[in-house]
């Protein structure tokens, strides 16, 4: 009896030992992934995650986190190479996870997010039906799993995100999405990931990854500014990574802080990173532009050079004409408004941006140029010296009158000269409304905007103006925060 006893113990032990279970650990060596990661230190995430698979073998976090880090790597260097292995990858830990420890919570968590990412990479890389539909099924398995699990913070964190991206979809999957029935709640999902970074503010490597995604919430939102501000309160050590001062830097530009984007840039070291980050020449090079700074050309430039993938290729072939126009190379100018056309896709909204841009019907005025990149910059002093020096009448190409006249508003809209603003902003609707150019829209927009916490029935009158007057070949943010604005005003 006592020798059965002891046989029936030892079984015990080696059923339930470490290792022998399928289980989810978000153990220290996954801990230390997540903040490898955050710093761009990939090998080194790959490798901390093959020790923790040898260690524990059926510690699925690990699997999961491996795709997450691969996600990471093909987000930031998009090629057909790493795309193809990015799928045979997760494949392969799909025959390893799938019908593993399914009553885990984390089981339809993970899968549905691994499932999202693979859904998003079909799409970028062009096999759109696949993608749609395969990122619908990680869409259906999370909120399965939160069905089952209502307060689950994995699941709550990619339902937060699901959210806003449903609520900002590009044009051309808008319709295919739209097909399945399903929309977002942008406001919803940001207080999702607001929550779920409280919820792990206290946990090393996690933290910063749900810092990640809230300020990733708010690019997919359209709101930089909101984001700038949202990192601003986040205590320094979360935000002490190298992707993080590269997203901060991302929406500090978009902003209009310039300066503490390029402080942020200045941070990073791309030789000492572990993958090639052409990112740091795609940002450096938009940066220095608004300075007017000559070194921009160069980091531009080494971003087409180094970087052979589609994405944002369109706008910085642009940004590349806009430095030679601007320096008096009116034949480089002309060589990449055209490369601007003919190379790279339509998927990132800068690229879509970058169409209008390049086809345009006229040849930009450098004067002009100029004073828009150090107004969006938020160089008001070098602005108004730019500007100032370019005289318009009447008799002044139509074009170039209409975009004067819209440069000086939103200058004096934020400077206080609100009166002048009114009367220029109105000007250029009277005078373009009729013109297919942006212009007009665009002087609805911030009329609107500007109107919206002062007087409800005019910020109603200019959203649903610039509404009227936007053309699909404008640029998508106009029609975007003035259809948004509407909604405010209308609930």
């Amino acid at each position: 009896m006592l020798r059965k006893l002891i046989l029936l113990v030892l079984l015990l032990g080696l059923l339930f030992k470490p290792g022998v279970r399928a289980e989810y650990v978000l153990t220290g060596n996954c801990k230390l992934a997540y903040e490898q990661l955050m710093d761009l230190k990939i090998v080194s995430a790959r490798e901390t995650l093959r020790k923790e698979m040898t260690e524990n073998p059926d510690n699925y976090y690990a699997y999961y986190l491996a795709h997450y880090v691969d996600a990471f790597d093909l987000m930031i260097n998009t090629t057909e190479d790493r795309y193809l292995r990015f799928i045979e990858n997760y494949e392969k830990r799909r025959g390893i996870m799938d019908e593993k420890d399914m009553d885990s919570p984390y089981y339809l968590a993970f899968e549905g997010e691994m499932q999202l990412y693979t859904g998003i990479f079909n799409i970028i890389m062009g096999d759109r039906f696949t993608g749609v539909r395969r990122a619908y099924g990680g869409y259906k398995k999370v909120y399965k799993n939160l069905d089952a699990f209502p307060g689950f913070q994995p699941s709550l964190k990619i339902s937060g995100l699901f959210n806003i991206a449903l609520s900002n979809l590009p044009p051309f999957i808008r319709w295919a999405v739209g097909a399945f029935g399903i929309s977002g709640d942008a406001e919803k999902g940001m207080q999702i990931l607001k929550d779920y970074f409280t919820y792990t503010k206290d946990i090393k490597g996690l933290n910063a990854d749900a810092a990640l995604f809230t300020i990733l919430a708010y690019k997919l939102d359209k709101d930089p500014l909101k984001g700038f501000e949202a990192y601003a309160e986040i205590e320094p050590a979360v935000l002490n990574y190298t992707l993080l001062d590269y997203l901060y830097a991302n929406v500090a530009y978009r902003s209009g802080h310039n300066e503490q984007a390029l402080a942020l840039m200045q941070k990073i070291q791309p030789d000492s990173l572990e993958i090639p980050f052409y990112p740091y020449y795609y940002m450096t090079g938009k940066i220095l532009l608004r300075k007017l700074d000559p070194d921009a050309g160069y980091y531009l430039k080494e971003y087409l050079d180094k970087y052979k993938a589609n994405d944002y290729r369109k706008e910085i072939n642009y940004k590349l004409a806009l430095y030679y126009l601007i320096n008096g190379n009116k034949i480089k100018f002309d060589q990449y408004r055209v490369l601007a056309c003919d190379e790279g896709d339509e998927v990132t909204e800068r690229n879509r941006e970058a169409m209008y841009d390049c086809q345009l019907d006229y040849i930009p005025k450098p004067e002009l140029v100029k004073a828009k990149l150090l107004l969006d910059g938020n160089y008001l002093e070098r602005f108004q010296e730019t500007i100032e020096k370019y005289p318009v009448d009447e008799n002044t190409f139509l074009p170039y009158q209409l975009e004067y006249k819209l440069l000086l508003a939103r200058f004096k809209l934020r400077t206080g000269g609100v009166a002048s603003a009114e009367v220029l902003f109105k000007d250029v609707i009277e005078t373009g409304g009729d013109e297919h150019y942006y212009f007009a829209t665009e002087a609805a927009m911030h009329l609107g905007l500007y109107f919206e916490n002062k007087n409800r029935t005019l910020a109603i009158k200019y959203l649903k103006l610039a509404i009227d007057l936007y053309d699909s070949d404008y640029y998508e943010y106009i029609d975007d925060k003035s259809r948004k604005a509407l909604n405010r005003l209308e609930e």
